[in-house]
């Protein structure tokens, strides 16, 4: 994708897109007794769980290890020992990273495990390639997760199954998708409402991505889903975009 000169903008009324707790919410809920904690704890572990799975397994290089990390993370959460949640300090994702880190080196040093993981885990100014990677994985899994139900639920949209098709198949022609889908879904598609469609696609997956973003910053300035966006690797996809979504949401 090709991007353009235009200034882009988030909708400044992208809240209105869903009302979900935010990730920082959720943790603050999740240490409280009653319906409400155990509602919180549920969509932390939907949210997360594979997340922190994954990073530990990647960080650690022994699954065995790993799984024991991830289990004293949650029997802390469950225990209401992680309610350290501040949600004035901007990203939820450095707050979780943070988190894992002291869990690995205090189970390190509980068990005289040597030598810890390399590098200065505590060092947030550090970068952290499996991290970032896992992060990256986890919000774009969401994001379509909720296209896909934004298709489910809106009476013939096509919006996640055209997207998909095209991520697909990146270099297929147009006319070739177009004939594939119409069998598919045994309907009459052309190229052009292919085109259409692929484009309003797009439009709703970054509109999606702004609130899956938001949801997990505090505040959540233009600035800072910007810069979210574009260390999620999708800057370009987001300038060519962006206005499309700022129009829709006026």
């Amino acid at each position: 994708m090709s991007s353009t000169s235009e200034k882009a903008v988030v909708p400044s009324n992208v809240e209105r897109l869903t009302d979900l707790e935010t990730s920082w919410t959720m943790v603050a809920n999740a240490h409280k007794s009653g319906p409400t904690g155990q509602a919180a704890m549920r969509v932390l572990i939907s949210r997360y769980h594979d997340a922190v799975e994954n990073y530990l397994r990647l960080k650690l290089r022994d699954r065995n290890l790993a799984d024991e990390v991830l289990q004293e993370f949650w029997t802390k959460l469950l225990t209401h020992k992680l309610a350290g949640a501040d949600e004035n300090k901007g990203r939820f994702r450095d707050y979780l990273r943070t988190v894992l880190h002291r869990l690995i080196i205090d189970h390190f040093r509980a068990r005289k495990l040597q030598p810890l993981p390399p590098g200065d885990l505590l060092d947030p100014s550090r970068p952290d390639d499996e991290y970032d990677r896992v992060w990256r994985e986890t919000v774009l899994k969401r994001v379509w997760s909720r296209l896909e139900t934004y298709e489910a639920q809106t009476p013939k949209n096509r919006y996640a199954t055209v997207l998909r098709m095209r991520v697909n198949e990146p270099t297929s022609p147009i006319d070739e998708m177009a004939v594939r889908l119409s069998q598919r879904l045994n309907a009459s598609i052309t190229p052009e409402g292919l085109r259409k469609t692929l484009q309003r696609a797009r439009t709703k997956f970054l509109e999606l991505l702004i609130q899956e973003l938001r949801d997990t910053l505090n505040p959540a300035t233009r600035e800072d889903i910007e810069a979210e966006i574009f260390d999620l690797g999708l800057g370009t996809f987001y300038r060519k975009y962006a206005a499309a979504v700022a129009g829709d949401s006026s």
